[in-house]
Parts: C-alpha cells; sequence; structure tokens
C-alpha cells in the first residue's frame, strides 16, 4: 500500500503547473452514491501529511487525494499527451484524474 501512496505522489507532483481534472464515483451497487467532478486550471500541489491537495492559486478551487487506503492505482493513459489514471481505495469509491496541457 505505502508503495501506491509514493506512485500517486510521483505522479501529481510531475503534473503540476497542468490542467487537472479529478471525477469522484462510488461504485456501490445497487445504490445511488456520490459523484462530482472537479477541474483545476495551472495547478499548485500540496503534499501534507496524509493527502495530496491540488489547487488554483487564482480561484481557490482545490480537491484533495487520501494517501491512505489506495486499495490500486490503474494507468488508464494513451500515450505521452494523455495522461490519465483511476485511483480506487478500498471504501468502494474511485477517483478518475485527468491531465491537461496548458
Amino acid at each position: 500500500m505505502e508503495g501506491n501512496s509514493k506512485n500517486l505522489i510521483t505522479f501529481i507532483t510531475e503534473q503540476e503547473g497542468k490542467d487537472i481534472e479529478a471525477i469522484l464515483m462510488d461504485e456501490v451497487t445497487g445504490t445511488v452514491g456520490f459523484s462530482f467532478m472537479s477541474y483545476i486550471k495551472s495547478s499548485k500541489v500540496h503534499i501534507q501529511s496524509g493527502r495530496i491537495t491540488v489547487s488554483e492559486p487564482k480561484t481557490g478551487k482545490y480537491f484533495c487525494l487520501p494517501m491512505s487506503d489506495i486499495k490500486q492505482i490503474c494507468d488508464e493513459s494513451c500515450g505521452p499527451y494523455d495522461l490519465a489514471l483511476t485511483i480506487e481505495y478500498n471504501n468502494g469509491y474511485s477517483i478518475f484524474i485527468q491531465i491537461f496541457e496548458s
């Protein structure tokens, strides 16, 4: 599990300054769960105890990614200009992250 956290930190830190879209999905079968999307332009990455915060300095928009209880990280990239990944957590939530060049 610790390796997943390090991989997530490395990936997100390398994307600083780019536009980042995050979509939270709840995959709980048979119920309607949480879902939301956040689009951050010219991202600023902050590594804190137990989480990664990605913020947009001009507007104050942000989202946070927990670094614990990561079940797996799936690379969804389709080449050097189409970077994406899905982070699956033990609690049933998953977050799809897509990177856009600004």
